[in-house]
């Protein structure tokens, strides 16, 4: 019995994403992608290393967007992140996600630490991640040969990446103070009160300081977290290359790259990963979808089968 509104949205996505399922494999060919998932056999295992190589490294990645000394074990880590992204697989991606592993690692760092180590890494694979999309869209547009709808799509990304890029870059030219900071300060002048005083405001300023504190602090971070992106999204891009090679439908490096990019664009459906397969005249689109599917599944399984559990009370920031 549904009892709330995230239950009720649960269940609904749960629906939803089913029937999209459904649609997917019958639009591909229900009996071309049974045929072509049987033929994966034994392979099915080694399809699952470029996912495994995917959550340690962006583990590893979270690990070290953590402050020398308030950094949490690597394993901790690892048994959040799954959790978290086991939770996100049944709800709703991002909005249980990301505040969960905030709460799961309470009694080992402060709330807006852990806030500002995820948004600090969450931002590094989002920048990193739409400058390759937008090269590969670019690049696609001139060596693949796609309908005119695909080119559309493309060309659109790489101006979107183009003008992303020209927003970070203005934002990048102040690297002294804050810029919540003095928003909420303009804004408590505006309305005639201090909107410090509250404690979601204060929370989200503490956050921006850690963040900006991360930020400017070691460059070795900022390397590995600007290395890390660009082989996880060679990772993903291997894998569709891996699953088309294993049914008989080897692909190129670019083909490969171009349909992880549009997959990128609509992660949560299954169409997002057959149609760019279909858009490039090969089959292979619908066991690519089922194979990803399977693959979030069992390591959501393993996820909850290895749900971290909070044992002490919350750790206070030192700004508190």
């Amino acid at each position: 019995m549904l009892r709330s509104v995230p239950q009720l949205i649960s269940a609904l996505a749960l629906v939803v994403g089913v029937a999209l399922f459904a649609i997917t494999i019958i639009r591909s060919g229900y009996d071309e992608t049974i045929a072509s998932a049987s033929r994966l056999g034994f392979a099915f295992p080694v399809l699952l290393l470029p996912g495994g190589c995917w959550h340690l490294l962006r583990t590893w990645g979270w690990s070290v967007a953590f402050p020398d000394d308030a950094r949490p074990g690597f394993s901790r880590l690892l048994r959040v992140r799954l959790a978290a992204d086991a939770i996100s697989f049944f709800t709703i991606r991002g909005l249980t996600g990301e505040p969960l592993k905030v709460m799961l690692l309470y009694d080992q760092v402060a709330a807006p630490v852990a806030a500002a180590a995820i948004a600090l890494e969450r931002l590094a694979f989002a920048i990193v991640s739409l400058v390759i999309a937008g090269i590969v869209s670019t690049v696609a547009v001139r060596l693949l040969a796609m309908p005119g709808a695909w080119d559309a799509v493309f060309t659109l990304l790489s101006m979107g990446t183009v003008l992303a890029l020209a927003i970070l870059a203005e934002v990048a030219r102040h690297r002294q103070g804050d810029y919540l900071g003095r928003l909420v300060t303009r804004l408590g002048r505006l309305v005639g009160r201090p909107l410090e005083s509250s404690r979601v405001v204060r929370f989200v300023l503490d956050v921006e300081d850690a963040l900006l504190k991360l930020l400017r602090g070691d460059r070795r971070r900022l390397i590995i977290l600007t290395v890390l992106p660009v082989v996880c999204y060679l990772l993903t891009a291997f894998e569709v290359w891996l699953v088309l090679w294993a049914v008989g439908e080897p692909i190129g490096a670019m083909a490969a790259l171009a349909i992880d990019t549009f997959a990128r664009l609509g992660s949560a459906l299954e169409a997002s990963n057959a149609a760019p397969v279909a858009m490039l005249g090969l089959g292979g689109g619908g066991v690519l979808a089922l194979t990803r599917r399977v693959r979030a599944l069992l390591w959501a399984g393993v996820g909850l089968a290895f749900y971290p559990r909070v044992k002490q009370p919350p750790l206070k920031s030192n700004a508190a």
